[in-house]
């Protein structure tokens, strides 16, 4: 009798000591599940980032930024209603010239001479290019309040669009060069560009002696 006691109470020793156990370890377990959780979340929360990795997500986001705009200008757009009309004092209008910088928008038509210059801005040369073609489309304007006068504001960088009355297409176009000439220099009418779309705007400065240029390039 007094074996079968003992055996008892030793099973019921080793039964407890095995309940201790398997509580230690699952106390242990989730010590370090909700000590993993802590660490995890003041990592996500607390930690500040880098400057490094700051400075390359700002300019990584304001180069998809450019990206998306330069695209959306790149594209030739369909202006449904623009308002031009076909004729100005009898001169044909090929399409709208249109600078916001210096509150521009002008009729651009279809010949150069002394009435047409007085109506709006013309067509230059080549006789033969269309407004938004590939080619160095250029376009003479008087330099009057009402003209081309404010040219001289526009920088480098400047963007300004052309709407072809035809296609109803508008093309954006940027500055990439500004210079005065004499006006014997006939260099800006230069038709070697590659097969880019390119405008040359021309107007005399002030007393008439030299010419201002400026040359802009599609976006």
């Amino acid at each position: 009798m007094e074996r079968v006691a003992y055996q008892k109470a030793r099973r019921a020793v080793v039964k407890n000591k095995k309940g201790k156990i398997v509580f230690i370890l699952i106390f242990v377990l989730i010590l370090a599940i909700v000590g993993g959780f802590f660490v995890y979340n003041s990592y996500s929360n607390n930690e500040e980032p880098s400057e490094e990795y700051v400075n390359t997500s700002i300019l990584v986001e304001g180069a998809i930024q450019d990206m998306n705009v330069l695209g959306a200008m790149h594209q030739e757009d369909v202006v449904e209603e623009s308002n031009i009309p076909d004729e100005v004092n009898g001169f044909k209008v090929l399409g709208q010239i249109v600078m916001e910088k210096i509150d521009v928008t002008q009729n651009i038509l279809s010949k150069t001479n002394s009435k047409s210059l007085q109506s709006g801005v013309t067509k230059f040369y080549p006789p033969d290019l269309k407004l938004n073609e590939p080619g160095n489309f250029c376009i003479a304007g008087h330099n009057w309040k009402s003209k081309l006068k404010r040219l001289n504001e526009m920088e480098i960088g400047d963007l300004f669009y052309i709407i072809d009355k035809e296609t109803n297409s508008k093309v954006y176009y940027k500055i990439y060069d500004k210079y005065t000439c004499n006006p014997s220099d006939l260099s800006c009418l230069d038709q070697n560009n590659n097969g880019k779309r390119e405008v040359t705007l021309i107007t005399c400065n002030p007393g008439g002696l030299t010419r201002l240029i400026c040359k802009a390039r599609e976006v």
